[in-house]
């Protein structure tokens, strides 16, 4: 079986792990063995070779590749589930406007620009893109750089996001991981 196999309906089948639905339909997302549990009414795909799979709630790093007016697109670089993982490309990601912080978000681009590596979090997993969010305070912008000098920026006032170049002074806005600039990408280990 390869990646993408149709398994079974949800009314069949609910999503387990290596799979994911879409439009009430069950995919596999990985290739391996299928395991079918009558009892749950749940199917997985349990792969072999284990290459990193991604699953709601997971954490991942990734660089903004386009900002649009209502969502954010992402290159998913790698994963977190007690160390950092690759991920096969290509992979995804879109952070909507809706998902982006707890408050009101009127800009995209005072939050995100082109070229900042963020952590977010999984809020699902599509055959295409991954639905992302980075509403939690250590989620979001955690290295930016000056659009004039290329040089990362310093925090300024974390709690407004505002972020400053240290050479030639340029103040930006950014939705800041609560440990912006503290150099370890995954913030805390669990």
């Amino acid at each position: 079986m390869v990646p993408g196999t149709f398994l079974s309906t949800v009314e069949e089948f609910l999503p387990g792990e290596g799979v994911y639905e879409e439009e009430g339909k069950v995919y596999s997302s990985c290739a391996g063995l299928v395991l079918m549990d009558l009892r749950t009414r749940k199917i997985s795909v349990i792969s072999r070779s284990s290459p990193p799979v991604l699953r709601k709630g997971d954490i991942v790093l990734g660089e903004v590749e386009d900002v649009q007016p209502q969502r954010v697109e992402v290159t998913i670089e790698s994963l977190r589930r007690n160390e950092e993982r690759q991920l096969p490309p290509p992979k995804l990601g879109i952070i909507h406007v809706s998902r982006v912080s707890r408050r009101y978000v009127r800009e995209l681009e005072k939050k995100f620009r082109v070229g900042d590596i963020v952590r977010a979090k999984v809020e699902e997993v599509g055959r295409e893109m991954v639905q992302l969010s980075t509403v939690e305070d250590d989620l979001g912008v955690i290295l930016a750089k000056c659009m004039r000098c290329n040089v990362p920026l310093v925090v300024d006032n974390l709690k407004m996001g505002k972020l400053k170049c240290p050479l030639c002074k340029r103040v930006e806005f950014r939705k800041v991981a609560e440990d912006y600039g503290k150099g370890e990408p995954w913030g805390e280990k669990e």
